[in-house]
């Protein structure tokens, strides 16, 4: 019984604090952050509830811009006359927020050729770093050739990224 009551009282111990932690009510930092509104042009950075820097938004190239390829693709494939499947979650990266732009609009169009893609891969292959890291040039360049309108045009810069692979 009093190791119970050590036990319960040790959870709440730790559990209220990180629970007010976590909801923003308690700073465990020690700093003392100074929020910025919108009018201030006093060159600080804008803050947000918690003192972390707000991110402000830009159109310029060179940042680095992701968008989830949401759901994540779950196919199935035969190998050695079983059947497979595939699930991986994808996320591309563009430097130019049109080219997200147009992975939205085309994305009936991207989730087909992927999937058809995917379910044309090799167990080995995705079984191996290299193969994966192959398929992710494959899959980069299927996405490019359906999002860049004009053909005589270079390809974006652009990359796709697996944030989750299972296979079974």
């Amino acid at each position: 019984m009093k190791k119970m009551l050590i036990i319960v009282l040790a959870v709440i111990g730790l559990g209220v604090p990180a629970a007010l932690y976590f909801l923003g009510i308690v700073d465990i930092s020690g700093a003392e952050a100074e929020v910025v509104t919108e009018g201030e042009e006093d060159g600080s950075q804008m803050l947000d509830d918690h003192g972390d820097p707000i991110a402000e938004e830009s159109d310029e190239t060179g940042e680095a811009l992701y968008f989830p390829l949401n759901p994540p693709f779950v196919v199935n494939f035969s190998h050695l006359g079983t059947l497979r499947y595939l699930q991986i979650s994808l996320e591309v990266m563009y430097e130019d927020q049109q080219f997200i732009d147009r992975v939205e609009q085309e994305m009936p169009a991207i989730r087909n050729q992927l999937i058809l893609l995917l379910s044309d891969q090799k167990y080995e292959k995705l079984a191996s770093y290299a193969g994966k890291q192959e398929l992710r040039g494959e899959m980069i360049a299927a996405i490019n050739d359906l999002i860049v309108e004009d053909e005589q045009a270079a390809p974006p810069h652009g990359d796709i990224f697996i944030t989750n692979f299972v296979m079974q």
